[in-house]
């Protein structure tokens, strides 16, 4: 009660400073507002204490004048997430990376070779060093990066499928040992780098990596099983199949394989409707249940079936993601309603801070978060806007607090759990570490890194997965705050600016004042129509638009505000901060029946918690500013 008192006194500061700056209207002075709980949307629980913290700015400065607050800095982000890409890939093991990093244990890393590792890590990393170097602009580690894909590519055969042992489908055997006799053609890894192969061609125009990802796209073709109906799906799901052709038995293979993004990804890059017509089928495969054994869809997208508690979140998200980006690309509507159910079922088994329950209610998972932020931000793109909404949640919430550095905070703990081992083991713990600063942590729990509250299951790991699925949440992120967009059926051409965190493009600069202001300011770079989005939970008639510091029409688009903008004007539009309780319970019936958690809310962002996040933290009541990454030149 205590901690909630001073975070409303807070409140009630920044507001009083507001007023006397000029920002507000004397009649909005006392903040309160006639505001309706059920027009927040995508949250679980119970909604209270709403209140308009911080009116809308009727008077505005420009940029050069301005003071603008501390705020996530994309392009840090992604310099140290190239900390990880670049130093966690071993030489001596031809670039194998590390599946199992313990960030608190010393020593953090096993040794040798790391068994889960093929075809799932390196897959998932191959994608990464292009996002986040579209992001951060570093040319460092090329020779590093090259290295790691052509070990990737060599997996694969004359038919486009890759083939390597199964320790990622057994990551809980941490000590077995493969040789080539275990190899199986490796589903996961072969769409996967249907993907990395298409990013690469988009970027290079490199007409092998076009050649090669079509031999991909061809492999995985064939072995689908096809109906007479046009339907197809893969016997093994997202599993394994030997020599032979037969499945390997393993109880993911229940799991449709998350093929449709990387074909969609190709046929946009490529323009080849070989692809899309795959894409199509294998979506009513899911759709239509058509996999025998596998998990089952009902008429609404709600999944069923798979482990003893129902399907995997990210197994099955990380293939619905791909039907959402089909509806996207095709307008096709039934697709995009699949995907909304889907992601309302995990949805309504999580906070909707950015926790979601990775299969048992016990424990979090980062690359379903990216997911849910990927299959959000597409539902979003075909016209349900407020689903941006729920990506800046994740990302302010989870992600960005995620991102592993070793703080002086963290060192010192560090060194306390591990005061059983001498000063040499410990330095040399630390030592190790610096080469995962950048990495997405994951089984985070509901208000820690640690998962205290849910039994510690999984908490504070850097798991080989969700390391660089991280990434991806941050590359999803960072490429839908800004977008120029054609004339759709959804709104007219123009540039979008959909989100409300800070970035820099080649259609303009995008800037929030948050948490200080509820404030977008855009300076274009091309003469357009821009659309600026307020937070959907924002009152539309508080809501204001400024050209340089002039006060305009409020102009609606849809959800947008519509500015005829020309190149080097600044354009703004004010609305208000809300501040909001938010109590949860009952979510979690197996591993903590009586658990209740409460959230305190400024707009977007969790700013503390009840009960709060012990040694490790996840909501500290601003914004995660990173240090500045000087180990290489960007």
């Amino acid at each position: 009660m205590e901690k909630q008192l001073v975070i409303r006194n807070l409140l009630s500061i920044i507001t009083a400073f507001a007023c006397a700056c000029g920002l507000v209207n004397a009649a909005d002075k006392n903040g309160k507002a006639d505001l309706d709980p059920n027009s927040i949307k995508g949250l679980t629980g119970q909604i209270s204490n709403l209140q308009i913290s911080l009116p809308a700015a009727t008077d505005i400065k420009l940029l050069k004048e301005s003071q603008l607050p501390d705020d996530i800095n994309f392009k840090r982000m992604a310099q140290w997430a190239m900390n990880y890409l670049i130093n966690t890939p071993r030489k001596e093991f031809n670039y194998e990376p590390v599946f199992q990093c313990h960030p608190l244990k010393c020593p953090p890393v096993p040794k040798g070779h790391d068994p889960v590792v093929a075809c799932d890590t390196e897959s998932r990393m191959d994608w990464e060093w292009y996002y986040m170097r579209d992001i951060s602009g570093s040319d460092a580690g090329r020779d590093i990066e090259e290295a790691f894909h052509k070990r990737l590519r060599s997996y694969m055969d004359a038919n486009g499928l890759l083939w390597n042992h199964p320790g990622a489908y057994h990551e809980g055997n941490i000590n077995a040992k493969y040789t080539k006799e275990d190899y199986v053609l490796h589903t996961w890894g072969t769409v996967k780098i249907l993907k990395s192969l298409t990013e690469d061609y988009l970027r290079t125009k490199n007409p092998e990596s076009r050649k090669m990802a079509r031999k991909v796209m061809l492999g995985l073709k064939k072995i689908a099983v096809w109906d007479d109906k046009g339907r197809c799906w893969f016997k093994q799901g997202m599993g394994t199949l030997k020599a032979d052709g037969s499945v390997v038995p393993n109880h993911w293979n229940v799991h449709p394989a998350p093929v449709i993004d990387p074909l969609v990804t190709y046929y946009l890059a490529t323009l080849d409707t070989e692809a899309l017509d795959f894409a199509q089928a294998y979506a009513r495969g899911i759709m239509e249940n058509c996999q025998p054994g596998g998990i089952r869809f009902d008429k609404n997208g709600v999944p069923s079936g798979g482990f003893k508690w129902g399907p995997h979140s990210h197994a099955t998200m990380h293939a619905v993601w791909g039907v959402t980006h089909l509806g996207v690309v095709t307008g096709e509507r039934e697709y995009i309603d699949f995907s909304k159910g889907a992601f309302s079922w995990l949805l309504a088994r999580g906070t909707g801070t950015g926790w979601f329950p990775a299969g048992p209610d016990s424990c979090c998972e980062t690359c379903c978060i990216s997911d849910m932020i990927s299959t959000a931000s597409l539902i979003a793109r075909a016209g349900s806007t407020e689903y941006y909404d729920y990506v800046e949640r994740y990302m302010r919430n989870y992600i960005s607090n995620l991102q592993f550095i070793i703080t002086p905070e963290f060192e010192a703990y560090y060194r306390s759990l591990n005061k059983d081992k001498n000063a040499e083991e410990i330095e040399k713990g630390l030592s190790e570490l610096q080469k995962y600063q950048g990495g997405i942590i994951g089984g985070s729990g509901l208000n820690d890194y640690e998962n205290v509250l849910l039994g510690g299951l999984a908490g504070f790991e850097m798991f080989g997965c969700c390391a660089p699925e991280g990434m991806r949440a941050i590359y999803t992120t960072w490429s839908n705050i800004i977008e120029q967009r054609p004339a759709s059926k959804l709104g007219p051409k123009g540039v979008y600016v959909n989100l409300c965190l800070s970035r820099r493009s080649k259609w303009g600069k995008v800037v929030s004042f948050f948490p200080k202001q509820g404030r977008i300011t855009v300076v274009p770079s091309v003469n357009d129509t821009f659309f600026l989005r307020p937070p959907h939970w924002a009152p539309k008639e508080k809501v204001r638009a400024f050209a340089g510091t002039k006060s305009v029409p409020v102009k609606w688009s849809g959800a947008y505000i519509q500015f005829e903008a020309e190149a080097g004007q600044e354009l703004t539009i004010t609305y208000p901060l809300i501040s909001f309780t938010h109590k949860v319970q009952g979510l979690w019936k197996n591993s903590a029946p009586d658990l209740k958690v409460q959230f305190e809310w400024l707009g977007n962002m969790v700013i503390s918690s009840t009960p709060h996040g012990g040694h490790t933290p996840l909501f500290t009541g601003k914004p995660r500013v990173l240090p500045e990454y000087k180990n290489y030149d960007d």
